[in-house]
Order: structure tokens, then sequence, then C-alpha cells
């Protein structure tokens, strides 16, 4: 398996996760607070680990499995209040790794979670996520003709195994991202997310997962 492969994620789960002799789960590499951090580059259209790894050819399709997620607003990071949405997911070194997108990357999630998954009674869990960059041009005064990328989706149910398998994998850690996570932010929907300490919700207020039940 080459470095750059051993860095994708897992997208068909059980024997990579599963010690071959002992049927036991193998181990998860994970730094509470600090998932390896994979990015999509906006600009090229690719996708990278830390800005060093690149992963993938410009608009080239990424998948993931998400074993955790939020959606959430904030003033994070220094850009300013946005809407983002991260996935927390396992790659092929069985390390929790953590992937940040905002804006109309974002809107197009949605879209595609209220007007599809929701009705096909699946959670962003449960499904192998195809996530395509897709080049626009800009309109914007002073940066006419600029290209950028969003992000599409697109979605395929993994069998309940599989599922069952990866959430078993990450049982018990505390999945979430320090650098992310200001205690002040308003999270819209989350699954499996979990940072150490949740600032007191308005009576009545809850987390709730993507479609499904």
């Amino acid at each position: 398996m080459s470095k750059k492969t051993a860095y994708l994620p897992i997208t068909q789960p059980n024997g990579n996760l599963v010690d071959k002799k002992s049927g036991e789960l193998l181990p998860v590499t994970y730094f509470p607070g600090r998932p390896l951090q994979y990015r999509f580059d906006a600009s090229r259209g690719i996708f990278n680990i830390r800005g060093e790894t690149v992963l993938t050819k410009p608009r080239e399709a990424f998948e993931v499995i998400p074993v955790a997620y939020r959606i959430f607003a904030d003033n994070i990071l220094g850009v300013g209040m946005k809407k983002w949405a991260e996935f927390f997911f396992l790659n092929e070194e069985r390390q929790l790794c953590n992937l940040l997108l905002h804006g109309y990357s974002v809107q197009n999630l949605m879209q595609v979670v209220a007007d599809h998954m929701f009705y096909d009674n699946v959670k962003l869990t449960e499904v192998r996520l195809k996530i395509t960059p897709v080049q626009k041009e800009s309109k914007s005064p002073g940066a006419e003709g600029k290209k950028y990328h969003i992000a599409s989706f697109d979605y395929e149910r993994i069998p309940p195994e599989e599922v069952a398998t990866l959430q078993n994998a990450v049982k018990g850690l505390q999945i979430w991202r320090e650098d992310t996570n200001t205690g002040a932010g308003e999270t819209q929907f989350a699954e499996n997310y979990s940072p150490p300490v949740f600032e007191e919700a308005p009576e009545g207020a809850a987390f709730h997962a993507l479609g499904g039940e």
C-alpha cells in the first residue's frame, strides 16, 4: 500500500478494521481534540492533508463514510461567522480524521440531505458520501472571472453490518476538533460529536441527527 493510498478514507470497512486471526477490532489512532486534518482546497479543487499531502487530482471526487459530523454556525479560524460542516471519518491507517467545509458547499450538502436523504430515511453515518469539486466563476466586483470550486454531494447507502463495524471501532472515543469548538457556536445538527464540555443549552434545545430516525 502506497503512502498516499494508506491515507485515503476507508470506504469499504470490515477487513481493514478487524484482526484476521482474532476477529477483534483493531485500535484507532486519535489524539483527543486533534484529529488528522483533511482539507478541501477550493481554489484548486483538490483534497489534501494539512495542506501538504495532495490526495486527489483537480475536480476528482473524494469519498468518506462519516462516523460523526456536525453542522454549525460559528466564528472560527479567523474568517468570521460562517456556516460549517465537519465530518469525522477513518482512513486506511485507522486514524480518526476531520474534513471541514463551509459556505455554498454546506448549502449543497443540506439540499441533498433535505431533498433526498431525509426521504430515503438514511443518515450521514450510514452512507458512503461522495464529495465532488465543481468549478465556478466569480461575478463579485473586483474578482470577476476568478475561478473557484464548491463541493457537490452524492451518497450510497452502506450495509448495516459495515455501519456497525465503523461505529464499534470508534465506540468510547470523545470525537471533536479543538480549534473548531469555541463553545459559543450554534449547532444545527450533530451525531456522535462529543466535546468535553457543552455549554448549557436553552431549555428544550437538543442536537438532532440528519436524516433517518
